[in-house]
């Protein structure tokens, strides 16, 4: 499998309880121009369990006091693990559904991908590449929060080429049969989102087939060598 670069993960989640509305906030480059949003958002978090505590939103990152939010981060993502407010789910995926206005939802599977297959340099032929250009400036700090964290929160969405629709629509048609995980609304006029987990299994694995299938570029009929491109996402 040269072209593999998807895993099936083991995923962490919160306990039975936890308040997800407040649990999933948006990714942490979005409204950097707008303190008055994330304000808001504190306000509405309170002392609740959330992926606020987790990550540093970047409107921060100027802020005289960011080496404290960081250090605060790695010590709430120790406590969240050691409490038992998130627990380990067994290997699998997850498919998820948002609804955020319009006339149809956003669609996807959560699985976990090889950062050695992404590159983001402009005219990257590897297997994973960006739709839009990387910010260089904005690594550093990142790279700081993700140096002694105990957890990963990716804020990323694949884009696939799959234009007969083989791997993520004929799942949906089958949600009554799996386990339904979170049903919840999000914060801030966020909408709606639903997520279902598959353990991993003969459906996994037909996944992961049809997922490499489209990355490999002996049997590729298109003129792109690769099939799937990196996209920031709207939600933590």
């Amino acid at each position: 499998m040269a072209n593999r670069c998807t895993r099936i993960p083991e995923i962490m989640f919160p306990r039975e309880g936890v308040d997800l509305s407040k649990w999933a906030v948006i990714a942490c480059d979005q409204y950097t121009s707008q303190p008055d949003y994330w304000a808001e958002t504190d306000k509405t978090v309170g002392d609740a369990p959330s992926t606020l505590r987790l990550t540093l939103p970047e409107v921060y990152l100027e802020d005289a006091d960011v080496a404290a939010r960081t250090e605060k981060i790695h010590q709430t993502m120790q406590q969240y693990v050691q409490d038992g407010t998130l627990r380990t789910l067994p290997a699998g995926v997850v498919l998820t559904e948002r609804w955020s206005g319009g006339s149809c939802p956003r669609r996807g599977i959560v699985l976990s991908v090889d950062l050695e297959a992404y590159e983001y340099t402009p005219g990257s032929a590897s297997l994973i590449r960006p739709t839009e250009k990387t910010v260089v400036e904005r690594i550093p700090p990142r790279l700081k929060v993700r140096q002694g964290a105990c957890l990963e929160l990716p804020h990323i969405m694949i884009l696939i080429d799959d234009p007969d629709r083989q791997i993520i629509e004929p799942l949906f048609e089958q949600t009554a049969s799996y386990d339904k995980l979170y049903d919840t609304d999000l914060m801030q006029n966020g909408g709606h989102i639903t997520g279902w987990f598959l353990p991993n299994g003969p459906e996994t694995e037909v996944i992961e087939a049809k997922l490499e299938a489209l990355c490999d570029r002996e049997t590729s009929t298109r003129s792109t060598a690769a099939r799937m491109h990196r996209r920031c996402c709207r939600m933590q």
